[in-house]
């Protein structure tokens, strides 16, 4: 009795375990859109991680004079902005950089109106990919990574160092970002008509 109690107990986990785990097919990714955007470093989107492209500065665009959080704000923050002529579904984002040069920035994207919205703001990367994936595609026009001119960081020797030289001058204003691409999922039906999707990454 005991053999079969236990026999059942082990079909019931399985059970359960199996309803837990991944069910449908993989998801098949786009192919990468950023290149089909506008940016201000064209080595930011073109599909090269050879390439090594700079975040620009920061500039609010407003037909009225710039609040003091304004000035704060472009005063502080770079940004690699990707621009679309049309809006587009945004579902898979992969930022690639050196190591320790893109440690804290903000994923934003625009939202009907034209305002940026922050998806996700990130802290103490340190490698050299950054993956996003979202459950949903966000429908935008323009995606734009907002990174702050100079942070802490606890990576050398655990002791806190700031982006800045000696005589306390900003070095490494522009951070240097090698590849920022873009993905959404494709249908079911386009992949079962044979639509190619993206190389995995």
């Amino acid at each position: 009795m005991r053999f079969i109690a236990i026999t059942f107990l082990i079909m019931g986990l399985v059970s359960t375990l199996g309803c837990l785990g991944p069910s449908g097919p993989p998801i098949q990714w786009s192919r990468n859109i950023a290149p089909f955007a506008d940016c201000q470093d064209p080595k930011l989107n073109d599909d090269n991680a050879f390439s090594v492209g700079e975040t620009s500065r920061l500039i609010i665009e407003k037909q009225t004079m710039l609040t003091k959080a304004d000035q704060e704000e472009e005063e502080n923050f770079t940004q690699a902005t990707l621009k679309w002529a049309k809006p587009q579904p945004v579902q898979r984002i992969i930022v690639v950089a050196d190591k320790g040069k893109l440690e804290f920035f903000e994923v934003q994207v625009t939202d009907e109106s034209g305002k940026w919205k922050t998806i996700r703001s990130v802290k103490n990367h340190f490698q050299d990919q950054y993956k996003l994936q979202l459950p949903e595609p966000i429908h935008t026009q323009a995606l734009r990574l907002k990174v702050p001119k100079k942070w802490e960081s606890r990576r050398v020797g655990g002791q806190k160092r700031r982006t800045r030289g000696e005589g306390g001058a900003e070095v490494d204003i522009f951070k240097p970002i090698r590849d920022i691409q873009v993905y959404y999922a494709l249908p079911p039906e386009e992949t079962a008509m044979g639509a190619e999707p993206a190389a995995s990454q």
